[in-house]
């Protein structure tokens, strides 16, 4: 079918001379692989990613309960503030009138600056804000498998 191209005379002489990488090349021995070296490599990868994991895991964990329990007080606060002054009352009339807000806007805000804590609107706010950021990082730190279960 198809012919070999012509090799030129000289070629024969280049390999019938071996060169000084050829007598190196002719030295090397081929190493000796590692009784188990793929499951020595596997195991060490995986106990060294899981336990990274974990580790890094705790602190988001302290700091999602530490931004709970503040959310708690701080919205019990909040509410025990807004329950023994006229806040309740205040805030339940903006929310079903409008009207307010519209035809006395400066009014409606100075009324609701007198009756609301806003420093415990801020710790709600603040620590709402940290305990969404570390339950998203603790799910993203979790094992793939755990995540992929859960989502079937």
């Amino acid at each position: 079918m198809h012919e070999p191209h012509p090799q030129p005379a000289h070629f024969d002489d280049l390999a019938s001379s071996p060169d000084d990488v050829d007598r190196l090349f002719a030295r090397l021995d081929r190493a000796a692989v590692p009784e188990e070296l793929t499951a020595r490599v596997l195991s060490s990868t995986v106990e060294r990613g899981t336990a990274t994991r974990a580790v890094l895991a705790w602190p988001w964990m302290v700091a999602s309960l530490l931004a709970l329990g503040v959310l708690a007080i701080a919205g019990y606060e909040l509410g025990a503030s807004l329950a023994t002054s006229d806040g309740l009352e205040l805030v339940a009339a903006l929310f079903t009138d409008y009207g307010l807000l519209a035809t006395a806007p400066g009014d409606a805000l100075a009324a609701l600056n007198e009756v609301v804590p806003w420093t415990l609107v801020g710790m709600a706010a603040v620590s709402a804000a940290l305990l969404i950021l570390a339950v998203g990082n603790i799910v993203a730190r979790a094992p793939a498998s755990l995540r992929a279960r859960n989502a079937a």
